[in-house]
């Protein structure tokens, strides 16, 4: 799977074809217990773990989606305020205009692109769900070397 060339970055196409294949091997690693002697009892793991993922996959579009629109409207209501500013006395404009050029800021910090070299993953901390997932598919990577 390759990223797009100008960002570096996986497509949201991109990043729901990887959920699924991690749905999938879900799937296959329970399918390929079963052959182990597990007679079924991975299933209620494999479904929670797949629920979760599923779960937070969903809720991350959403979130995104809404960033999506709030973005949209902070800089609309940010842009209308600023174009106010000539009909403000000189007192009026000296308040509003640092005020305003903050809200600016923090917005512009808001919706900026992380660095993903200034963040640390403690996979220690990482939810259970996912520990899980990581566990189950090495089972399936084992059994290939």
């Amino acid at each position: 799977m390759t990223t797009n060339a100008t960002t570096g970055k996986l497509t949201e196409q991109q990043e729901e074809q990887m959920v699924h294949l991690v749905r999938n091997a879900l799937l296959v690693a329970g399918q390929e217990m079963d052959g182990d002697g597990h007679k079924g009892d991975q299933w209620p793991v494999i479904k929670s773990t797949i629920h979760a993922i599923m779960k937070d996959w969903e809720d991350l579009k959403i979130e995104r989606n809404v960033d999506a629109e709030l973005k949209v409207h902070l800089y609309e209501q940010i842009k209308e305020m600023e174009a106010g500013f000539p009909d403000c006395t000189p007192a009026a404009r000296a308040v509003l205009e640092p005020k305003i050029k903050e809200l600016r800021e923090i917005c512009d910090a808001y919706f900026a692109d992380l660095n993903k070299d200034a963040v640390f993953y403690d996979e220690e901390a990482a939810p259970e769900h996912v520990k899980r997932m990581k566990a189950i598919v090495s089972t399936l990577e084992g059994e290939n070397d």
